[in-house]
C-alpha cells in the first residue's frame, strides 16, 4: 500500500462533499495520473498534488466551487493559482458560493509620511517597556515591546507546530529576496521566521534577518509558512540611540559594546524622538539612566549636532553637557585631550 495523498484544496461543507468526491472519481478511476509529493506529515501521508494531462486536480475542485483554498496552500506554489481560481468561482456564485455575501470593509485615509532621507520630527510618544534583542553597534540596535512579547510566543508555538506535523521536504521550497519565511537557527536549531537577504545558490544557503530579533545568519535550512504567520509584522525593530555616533575604532567601540550591554538588565523604558532614513531616533533610560548620556558622559561616543534647535535644543544641552564632562574628566577617548572626529578631520588623521 502507498501512504495517502492530500490535496491542498480542501472541500469546505458537507452539502457538496458527495459531488466533489463524485467528481473526483469520474476524473482519476481507471486513469493514469502523475503526483506532485510537497511534504509529509508526521503519519508518513504524503501531502502534494494530482494530475490528470497536465490539469492540477486540487485547482480543478475549486474551479467548480466544489472545494475551497485551505491554509495549508499557502506555503505551495501553486497557491496563486489556487486563490485565483476561487476568486472566479466566488464571483460566479457556483456550488458552495452561490449563498456566499461579500464583507464591506471600510478603507482608511494613508498617514502621510515624512522622506526617508531627512530628519522628521514625530509625534511626542508615550514610553514604552521594551527588551533589546540584538545590537548592531552601541548606537544602534533591535528591540521588542514588553507588551507584545505573549502574542510573540503563542505565534513562535503555533507555527513550530505546524511544521513539526508537517515538516517541510529539504529542497522543496526555493525563497526568493526579501521573502518572509521560516529558518532553522543554526545555535538553537529551532524554527524562527526570517526574511531573505541573499540566496547562496552555489551552496545552498541563505542569508536571513530574523524578523523579531534583528540578527542575521547563514542558514541552510528553510521553509514556506502560512500567510497567518507571514503577516504580522516583525516582533523587533530596528532603532538608534537618537544622533549618537558609535566609535570607527574597534577598541573603543568594544568598550561602548561592554558598557551598554552592562546597562541593559534594568528596566528599558524607550521614547521615540525623530525619525531618520526611515529609523527611529530614540531615547532609551535603563533603570531611570539614560543610555546615549551615560555613553557621553563616560566618553565613549560622540553625537551629531542637529540645526534645530527649537525641536532639540534640551537634547542637545544634555549631550553636550555629558561630554564635556566627559572632556574635563579625561574619561576613556578623551583620556590623551580634547579630541573628536572633527578634530580628526580637521588634521587629517584616519582611524
Amino acid at each position: 500500500t502507498h501512504p495517502n495523498l492530500f490535496t491542498k484544496a480542501v472541500v469546505s461543507t458537507q452539502s457538496t462533499g458527495e459531488e466533489a468526491a463524485e467528481f473526483f472519481r469520474d476524473h482519476v478511476l481507471q486513469r493514469e495520473v502523475e503526483i506532485e509529493v510537497e511534504a509529509c506529515d508526521k503519519a508518513g501521508n504524503f501531502i502534494g498534488y494530482l494530475f490528470l494531462e497536465d490539469k492540477n486536480l486540487s485547482i480543478e475542485l475549486v474551479k467548480e466551487g466544489l472545494a475551497s483554498v485551505h491554509s495549508s496552500a499557502e506555503r505551495g506554489k501553486y497557491y496563486d493559482q489556487l486563490i485565483r481560481a476561487e476568486e472566479e468561482c466566488r464571483a460566479a456564485r457556483k456550488n458552495i458560493w452561490k449563498d456566499y455575501v461579500e464583507a464591506v470593509v471600510e478603507k482608511e485615509e494613508p498617514a502621510e509620511t515624512a522622506d526617508s532621507n531627512t530628519t522628521a520630527p514625530v509625534q511626542e510618544s508615550a514610553e514604552s517597556e521594551v527588551v533589546v534583542t540584538h545590537m548592531d553597534s552601541c548606537a544602534r540596535m533591535w528591540v521588542q515591546k514588553c507588551s507584545e512579547g505573549a502574542a510573540l510566543v503563542s505565534l513562535m508555538n503555533q507555527m513550530r507546530a505546524d511544521l513539526i506535523s508537517n515538516p517541510p521536504l529539504k529542497g522543496s521550497y526555493t525563497p526568493n529576496y526579501n521573502d518572509i519565511c521560516a529558518a532553522i537557527f543554526p545555535v538553537d536549531n529551532n524554527w524562527y521566521r526570517a526574511k531573505v537577504l541573499k540566496n547562496h545558490k552555489d551552496t545552498g544557503t541563505y542569508d536571513v534577518l530574523f524578523i523579531d530579533y534583528g540578527n542575521q545568519a547563514n542558514v541552510s535550512e528553510v521553509a514556506s509558512i502560512a500567510h497567518q504567520y507571514r503577516s504580522p509584522a516583525g516582533a523587533a525593530s530596528e532603532c538608534q540611540l537618537a544622533f549618537i555616533v558609535a566609535p570607527e575604532d574597534e577598541e573603543w567601540a568594544e568598550e561602548s559594546m561592554r558598557e551598554l550591554s552592562m546597562m541593559l538588565n534594568n528596566k528599558l523604558l524607550l521614547k521615540t524622538v525623530s525619525k531618520l532614513g526611515g529609523v527611529d531616533q530614540v531615547s532609551v533610560s535603563a533603570g531611570g539612566t539614560d543610555l546615549a548620556t551615560h555613553l557621553l558622559s563616560s566618553g565613549l561616543v560622540e553625537f551629531e549636532k542637529q540645526k534645530n534647535r527649537s525641536r532639540y535644543g534640551p537634547l542637545m544641552s544634555k549631550y553636550e553637557a555629558a561630554m564635556s564632562d566627559a572632556r574635563k574628566n579625561r574619561r576613556n577617548r578623551f583620556r590623551y585631550g580634547d579630541f573628536t572626529s572633527d578634530d580628526a578631520a580637521e588634521f587629517g588623521y584616519s582611524k
